[in-house]
């Protein structure tokens, strides 16, 4: 092949990539989520680096209910280069994307090929690359993509679509290319299979996609199902099992993921064959028309027989029918019906996982088929056309991916940020629930209680019985000062579901923090019973420990804490703090410089600190250190009173009145430093009347 040809070659596939980016780019200025993205990356210290530690938890977890190992070793890797800045972790979705688009264009090319089963004509294989860079790209700018690319958690389906699709490839050149080394591909099929997996339990459906491809268009089995058992196909099923021993293990580990996250559940015959029937319909829906789209939720009562049911039943039997009446003539539309009906199967709700419906990733793989025939039909019809006409078919495809562009960069800016996203969610659907809550989360954190509130409101009415949100709702009237409110309202929690550690958590630590330690203590126990993993829960139970006087457990509990999230400074300084109580200076000493590495600006570490150095006799240190407290916190009394202390220490009592009298000023009720300020004056007039004395004459 020439140089000029091999360019032309890549002509295609660069344009396919080049418009994915650009369809995605914009995601770079996206934040995390409050969606998962926190709890998983922001919130979760565990997968930050490739030590073994990281490792074995990895291959381990079945961390909020998936086994992902593959995705949290591309999250460590962005950890490392990029921190917790989103942009990378953005930019990594964004790049498999664009590499995904240009596989499927491979992909396409050949299924292209296959299709015609006719010695390439003079002139057909260009307009047969064009057409699969059509795909490629109805695949790419689709604005049914963006949830899977422009959320961070939509990871597991950009990354486990990367080695679907390369196996898909692998397996296309074993059976579909006779000048390539059958062995080689058809191993890089079974590996990029097994890596698949351990991205997303859902590529599980790759080896009955595969067999659909061994009918039409490889034709490794024949049309008739009563034939596909004979000798002479056996090696067909053969291969098969090296795929079966690679899904029962990983199927077993999702299954129990989802179980262990409550994310299981079970409903009658009829309301799971009418979601199943439902969401086949709706992917094709929105991929003819993709509108409204947002992250959905299942409605608290789902009636089987409403007319969106039966519409959907009605829509699946006829597009079954059709394709299966006209599989002869037209043995690419079963082909690419089964496909997706295969490929959705497991989120199709036979069991149900989760609190969605439908989600617009489920369709990342599953509704590969649908650009696919349409750039065949386009091809056909450009082959039959007059220049005239193909020249209003080149037209009519560049308005339709245009169209799909801004249509996805419009999706790709709702999920800017938490407070945008579930807006846009409750602009289309006001009855969502979880967007409620989550927005209400959002607000939360920003201190805008009062209208937090009006949406956990809004959410319990919609679902009396989410213990979430009644959780919320407590942890808001807290910010208000209503604390008797909340502790109705964890206990209410609570009564909806017992096992609901976030509702322990959060009641025992007010409790603890009123006084009620008694009743406070069990309640943090019950916490980190139900979720070990659960670092803030051990540290609240290191406090209240401590409180009580019982510090040997207490710096237990923080030693938990700070081995479950080594990057929380709270826990090193709580454990710093108790370490002071019993005497322990060296360890405190060394606790308190660990929270400063992780948070240099952290004044009650600084504080903490000083106070160690200074039991030590290192007064100029101390000094120093109660010197950054007050730089960092002005009003810090306690910190003005010890720095008073070290000057009183040095005989510099003019300087150390002066920090009393700051310490007394900042807090009229720190009793210690009015004491201090008081002996200061007292000795400060004392040696004025020595030095006066010595002055006197003779």
């Amino acid at each position: 092949m020439d140089e000029g040809a091999s360019r032309r070659r890549w002509l295609i596939p660069s344009l396919v990539a080049a418009a994915a980016l650009a369809a995605f780019l914009p995601a770079l200025g996206n934040k995390f989520v409050n969606w998962d993205d926190l709890a998983n990356l922001a919130d979760n210290p565990h997968y930050r680096g490739l030590g073994w530690a990281n490792l074995k938890w990895m291959f381990t977890t079945l961390h909020l209910g998936p086994y992902q190992p593959l995705c949290w070793l591309s999250f460590a890797a962005d950890y490392l280069i990029w921190g917790l800045n989103p942009a990378g972790y953005h930019l990594t979705n964004i790049l498999l994307h664009a590499a995904n688009a240009v596989i499927f264009y491979a992909i396409s090319a050949r299924l292209l090929a296959l299709a015609s089963r006719a010695a390439p004509e003079e002139g057909q294989e260009v307009p047969r690359r064009w057409a699969a860079g059509l795909a490629a790209l109805l695949f790419a700018i689709h604005p049914l993509r963006v949830e899977s690319v422009a959320w961070v958690m939509g990871r597991k389906d950009v990354l486990s679509g990367f080695f679907y699709l390369c196996a898909v490839y692998a397996y296309l050149r074993r059976h579909a290319d006779s000048s390539s080394s059958g062995k080689g591909w058809q191993a890089l099929c079974w590996e990029a299979f097994a890596l698949a997996l351990l991205s997303r339990s859902m590529a599980v459906t790759l080896p009955a996609a595969l067999i659909i491809l061994d009918i039409y268009p490889l034709r490794r089995l024949p049309g008739q199902a009563r034939q596909w058992f004979a000798g002479a196909y056996r090696r067909v099923w053969l291969e098969k099992l090296v795929f079966l021993v690679l899904v029962l293990p990983i199927t077993a580990a999702g299954y129990l993921g989802q179980r262990q996250a409550g994310a299981v559940f079970s409903e009658g015959f009829a309301a799971h064959c009418a979601k199943a029937l439902f969401r086949l319909a709706f992917y094709v829906w929105k991929t003819l028309w993709p509108w409204n789209l947002c992250p959905y939720e299942s409605p608290i009562s789902f009636d089987p027989y409403a007319w969106p049911c039966l519409l959907s039943a009605a829509a699946v039997a006829a597009i079954t029918l059709a394709a299966f009446l006209s599989r002869r003539r037209w043995p690419a539309g079963l082909a690419a019906w089964s496909f997706y009906a295969v490929t959705l199967a497991p989120v199709l709700g036979f069991i149900s996982f989760g609190a969605q419906l439908v989600a617009d990733r489920y369709s990342y793989l599953a509704c590969l088929p649908w650009p696919l025939l349409a750039a065949a039909g386009g091809l056909g019809l450009w082959r039959s056309a007059g220049p005239r006409s193909r020249k209003a078919l080149g037209l009519g495809a560049g308005l339709l991916i245009a169209d799909l562009m801004a249509l996805t960069l419009r999706q790709t800016a709702v999920w800017r940020d938490s407070e945008t996203l579930w807006r846009h969610v409750l602009s289309i659907r006001p009855r969502t629930g979880f967007a409620h809550n989550d927005l209400g989360l959002v607000l939360a954190q920003q201190g805008r209680y009062e209208e937090a509130l009006a949406h956990y409101r809004e959410a319990v009415t919609i679902n009396p019985a989410d213990a979430y949100a009644h959780t919320n709702w407590a942890n808001a009237l807290r910010g208000v000062g209503r604390p008797q409110e909340a502790l109705d309202h964890y206990r209410l929690a609570l009564a909806i579901d017992p096992g609901f550690a976030p509702a322990h958590y959060n009641l025992g630590s007010l409790l603890a923090q009123s006084g009620r330690l008694d009743a406070g203590i069990p309640e943090l126990r019950r916490a980190v019973e139900l979720a070990p993993d659960l670092a803030e829960a051990w540290n609240s139970l290191g406090v209240a420990l401590a409180d009580a006087g019982r510090l040997d457990e207490a710096v237990a509990a923080y030693g938990q804490a700070t081995r479950l999230d080594a990057s929380a400074p709270d826990a090193w300084n709580n454990q710093c703090n108790a370490m002071q109580r019993l005497g322990r200076w060296e360890e405190s000493e060394e606790f308190c410089r660990q929270a400063l590495r992780i948070k240099p600006g952290f004044a009650q570490a600084h504080y903490n600190l000083g106070n160690t150095l200074y039991m030590q006799g290192r007064l100029a240190e101390a000094a120093s250190h109660f010197s950054q407290a007050i730089a960092l916190l002005p009003g810090f009394s306690e910190a003005y009173n010890s720095l008073g202390a070290v000057l009183s220490r040095a005989g510099r009592w003019p300087e150390a009145a002066e920090q009393y009298r700051k310490a007394v000023a900042a807090d009229p009720k720190n009793a210690q430093a009015r004491r201090n300020l008081d002996q200061a004056r007292r000795n400060l007039d004392q040696a004025r009347s020595v030095l006066g004395r010595s002055r006197a004459p003779r």
